[in-house]
């Protein structure tokens, strides 16, 4: 409701977003969108995720019928509608539909694309959902129970195995999931329909990525986790930082996303990351087995250090989370330097 007054005020002048808005107890998702050329203000609609439920949101419009009288899962802006027929977007017939209405050109007249398809059906196979259907559901309950390991796992997703599988044509060390338009066009020059573009999960082009776990029989200085990745998420480790973390590694103060800055924490993972790609099909156990291993030591201490945070004053809980942190990342950075150098020596005599 904050976001809504500051909108009225202010406006917003995108063209459109997503924003999660969560807490140890719900999670909603609110899209926005400008109310048009001239106007001061937007449009938005929120809607609650059900507790036993899983939701997407990839830079597309997911929101449907809009039911205001269910304030626990429904809020909306008063104007959505008549925004909607100003524009012709909606001619005033039956139910109305969010998305239906602000509908991207990304989504193809969908209110979903690869990414959202492949996440939903991954975790409710059961629901028979496929590509070509006209909607998917706004959140669907997962066939099984999905803990933290399954949400990393996704989020290095790149449809191996699968339809949507970029590689599935190219039997090359060099064929990875993130070929630039130019090499696409190099593959289907030469053999015509070898590669079909794909938005995966992992991209090669990101700057960071962050899963943030909440968990309320915690404090909330350690039940609050952001799992941040810098770089590619197919790619690199996740480092926890915690709720009442206070302190950073410094290389987390130096952006290196538009420039090469070698001090950066982000560069200390993209290099090894990018000589990796160079022949992903022979070098992604190793760079796969490496993000495991730091998985594994970030969640194994987990126990340990939530039950000192439990019973210690403030100041001494930061100290311990900022530790951890710190902890995790070095190990990683180290890990990561090593793979470098293994990769430069792999790839000496020649690409």
């Amino acid at each position: 409701r904050l976001i809504a007054d500051l909108i009225k005020i202010y406006g917003y002048g995108d063209g459109g977003e997503c924003i999660t808005i969560a807490d140890p107890k719900e999670v909603w998702q609110m899209e926005i969108l400008g109310e048009g050329k001239n106007n001061i203000g937007g449009v938005w609609a929120a809607q609650r995720i059900p507790d036993d439920h899983v939701g997407v949101s990839a830079n597309i419009p997911r929101i449907g019928k809009i039911d205001r009288k269910d304030k626990d899962f429904f809020m909306a802006s008063d104007n959505v509608e008549r925004v909607a027929r100003e524009f012709g977007l909606w001619n005033g017939q039956g139910d109305f539909s969010f998305w239906r209405a602000f509908h991207s050109d990304y989504g193809d007249g969908h209110n979903f694309s690869d990414r959202e398809y492949f996440i939903l059906n991954a975790l409710a196979p059961s629901l028979g959902l496929t590509r070509d259907m006209d909607e998917l559901p706004f959140s669907v309950k997962p066939d099984t129970l999905v803990d933290i390991r399954q949400v990393m796992e996704l989020f290095r997703s790149t449809y191996e195995g699968t339809f949507m599988d970029m590689c599935q044509n190219v039997d090359s060390p060099v064929a990875n999931p993130w070929l630039t338009g130019r090499t696409q066009k190099l593959y289907n020059t030469l053999a015509p329909g070898t590669i079909e573009s794909r938005r995966t999960v992992a991209v090669c082009w990101c700057a960071y990525s962050t899963i943030i776990q909440l968990r309320s029989w915690l404090p909330d200085a350690v039940g609050g986790v952001c799992w941040l990745s810098l770089d590619n998420p197919g790619e690199s480790p996740r480092v926890p930082v915690f709720s009442g973390t206070t302190r950073l590694p410094e290389a987390y103060d130096r952006c290196g996303q538009n420039y090469y800055d070698p001090a950066s924490a982000l560069w200390h993972f993209r290099r090894a990351n990018r000589l990796a790609t160079v022949a992903w099909q022979d070098t992604k156990k190793q760079v796969l087995g490496q993000v495991l291993e730091v998985e594994r030591a970030s969640l194994n201490g987990l126990s340990e250090l939530e039950g000192q945070v439990q019973w210690t004053d403030a100041d001494r809980a930061a100290s311990l989370l900022n530790a951890y942190t710190a902890r995790i990342y070095y190990d990683a950075v180290s890990r990561w330097e090593k793979l470098e150098a293994s990769l430069w020596q792999r790839f000496s005599l020649g690409f």
